[in-house]
């Protein structure tokens, strides 16, 4: 019965229901596929040979769902260009240790860090140190971006809604950086806001020259999953490959879900993409080195 559900699972998945109550299962594509290929393997030890053919092609088919995240698409890459290396991490409102990310933040080394949920501890410990290193930084409420580079035309919106845009005057071109925060999918909310915030966010980054901008967030949904596989493509955006997932942090990799992630639109390229330590936070922070395109 395990493998007939897997498998059941396994083919929602692949089918991509566009539909706000599909997130209940694409975005559990990365865990599915973890507990398929170790149902597999008990099976293969027990010798419950039809059952254990049921879950391996469960396996195979989660993994055609998962591709797209593993191997996105994305434009020739102009590497002989100086990226500019960026981090992004959740803080998580009420983690009491947010000065642990400053370690991962050293040894990365990040031209930019964008942060969202920050609060007062964070403030006034992790911001204030980023800000002694960073000299240009732009803040919406609880999202804060520090910067190597210049940050110009901050804009964010109102209240309800959490994105802020900012231009950053990289060496190899200035582009737009978009930092956001999507509510939670059904049953947390109700089953239509988050899609209508991916149809606002849209609306919003069309206003940004989505072919020069750079998104980064925590989306509550995986690039994967449809909605921020339809939103991706409306507006020309390449997702940063994903494999390994950030929340929750705790849990070993295969059974993390990327939900923290990061797009570009066709004028640049993300490359080295890397989820980082647990530090506090619910969620692992990532890192992307953001490229021109050829």
């Amino acid at each position: 019965m395990l493998s007939l559900a897997l498998l059941g699972m396994g083919a929602a998945c692949l089918l991509d229901p566009h539909e706000a109550r599909g997130y209940l299962i694409d975005i559990f594509t990365a865990p599915l596929l973890s507990v398929a290929l170790a149902v597999s393997f008990v099976l293969i030890q027990l010798r419950q040979r039809a059952s254990a053919l049921i879950s391996l092609i469960a396996a195979g088919v989660l993994a055609l769902s998962f591709w797209p995240q593993i191997s996105p698409p994305h434009p020739p890459t102009d590497t002989k260009a100086t990226p500019v290396r960026l981090i992004f991490a959740n803080l998580y409102v009420n983690n009491e240790t947010p000065e642990r990310l400053l370690d991962w933040v050293t040894a990365e080394n990040p031209d930019v860090v964008a942060i969202v949920e920050a609060g007062p501890l964070a403030e006034e410990t992790l911001a204030a140190k980023l800000r002694q290193t960073y000299p240009h930084m732009a803040r919406r409420y609880d999202t804060f971006v520090f910067s190597r580079y210049p940050l110009t035309r901050p804009r964010a919106r109102p209240i309800g809604y959490s994105l802020l845009t900012v231009e950053v005057g990289a060496p190899a071109g200035a582009f737009n950086l978009a930092v956001s925060h999507l509510t939670r999918p059904w049953p947390f909310s109700a089953p239509g806001n988050q899609p209508r915030q991916l149809e606002r966010l849209r609306a919003d980054l069309r206003d940004e020259r989505p072919e020069r901008t750079v998104l980064v967030g925590d989306f509550n949904t995986t690039p994967s999953a449809s909605g921020l596989m339809d939103f991706s493509r409306n507006l020309g955006l390449f997702a940063a490959p994903a494999p390994v997932g950030t929340w929750p942090a705790v849990l070993p990799a295969p059974l993390r879900i990327g939900i923290d992630n990061a797009f570009a639109g066709q004028a640049l390229s993300l490359r080295n993409r890397k989820a980082g330590p647990y530090y506090g936070s619910d969620h692992r922070p990532i890192r992307v080195d953001i490229y021109p395109a050829k």
